[in-house]
């Protein structure tokens, strides 16, 4: 809670031996005193010890964020994505923005370790509505680590990198992006980078000029330092300053939905995009068969497009697939249709009686009818 810069009295004491005897001596000496938002960027790892998961103030508000999200999250995609995503896009409905500090700018200090930087705790940047590259990015590195999700630092010389982890291998992330230049992947799991100097472009934007900006970093061309929170807190651990200053207005219900779901169909669009494309061409120059139908249908399943999913499941079903039967059920469970549901999962077990998922999902649609 030290608020100000200032000087303590200390005092040195020397003990030694004389000629056989003990002695001491004391020196008394003015020691400077920074305040708490004071920092030399001689090792980047303290930058860790500017955010807890814990912080009232960034649980309060990371809390409302992700709980808007569950509501609509897409059961194809991945769970981290989207929470980052509502997360992010809640800062930027809530009015906070990125101010270049005229007095120490991150873009200077933070490339000389004989200056003194301010930086700003999570609840001070929401308080004030603004901070430099480096505290946007503390702050949402706190939130997200806030809900579960690991987070890491990556300063650059023009930019402050703020990543993510999806909590998935790379082999399994083929499933969500188009290519492996969509994403990083650091201690065998897929990360997301973040731009704060795009911060107000939004979510996907700020993804895209990062992986750009790491390009040279990724081919090895360059090198840049990783801080992964949970590691450095090991030596560097949580601040627990808080401040009741923190009067964040939290962003509308509307708003925060309408901005995270533009990115998450932008996202959509460019990484399932040229998938989709190319099935819908094969199927028009092969012809359509139950394989092709149901290969689009879980494409638009994974994108979160139900309806698209539905129809082409419909037309495999149509050609007899029970699997497009069995997935025409989960949908349509997933949706509480469940007399729907039971009439598709019915149907699968006419064609295939032994079919175990077919078995299942009519038992438990039958199950929730009768409750």
């Amino acid at each position: 809670n030290f608020t100000e810069n200032g000087k303590m009295q200390g005092e040195i004491l020397i003990t030694y031996d004389l000629l056989g005897s003990p002695r001491s001596s004391t020196v008394t000496v003015p020691i400077d005193v920074f305040n708490r938002n004071s920092m030399r960027w001689t090792d980047f790892a303290a930058l860790s010890s500017f955010i807890s998961p814990n912080s009232p103030e960034v649980l309060d508000l990371s809390k409302y964020l992700v709980g808007i999200a569950r509501d609509k999250l897409r059961t194809g995609l991945n769970r981290n994505l989207q929470f980052a995503a509502y997360l992010y896009e809640g800062l930027r409905a809530g009015g906070l923005t990125v101010s270049n500090d005229r007095t120490t700018p991150y873009t200077e200090y933070h490339l000389d370790p004989d200056r003194i930087d301010y930086v700003q705790y999570p609840f001070q940047t929401l308080a004030y509505g603004s901070g430099d590259m480096d505290d946007i990015g503390l702050l949402l590195a706190g939130m997200f680590e806030s809900v579960g999700i690991k987070a890491a630092l990556i300063p650059l010389e023009s930019d402050f990198i703020l990543a993510f982890s999806l909590a998935i291998s790379a082999e399994e992330a083929a499933a969500f992006f188009n290519s492996s230049e969509s994403f990083m992947e650091m201690e065998g799991e897929v990360w997301i980078p973040l731009s704060m100097a795009v911060f107000r472009e939004g979510f996907v934007n700020s993804w895209y000029n990062a992986m750009t900006q790491l390009a040279p970093v990724l081919s090895g061309e360059e090198s840049a330092e990783v801080i992964i929170l949970r590691d450095s807190w090991q030596i560097y651990q949580p601040s627990a300053i808080t401040g009741k200053e923190a009067q964040f207005q939290k962003p509308v219900e509307d708003a925060v939905i309408r901005a995270a779901e533009t990115a998450m169909l932008r996202y959509i669009t460019v990484e399932f995009g040229p998938r989709i494309k190319a099935l819908q061409e094969r199927i028009r120059v092969e012809g359509g068969s139950t394989a092709l139908y149901n290969d689009l249908g879980l494409l638009y399943i994974r994108a979160g497009m139900y309806r698209e999913a539905k129809a082409e499941y419909r037309r495999s079903a149509g050609l007899g697939s029970v699997s497009a039967m069995v997935n025409l059920g989960n949908l349509f469970m997933l949706e509480r249709n469940y007399k729907e549901a039971l009439d598709w999962f019915g149907k699968a077990l006419q064609v295939q009686p032994d079919s175990a998922p077919a078995r299942a999902g009519y038992d438990k649609a039958k199950m929730e009818l009768q409750d």
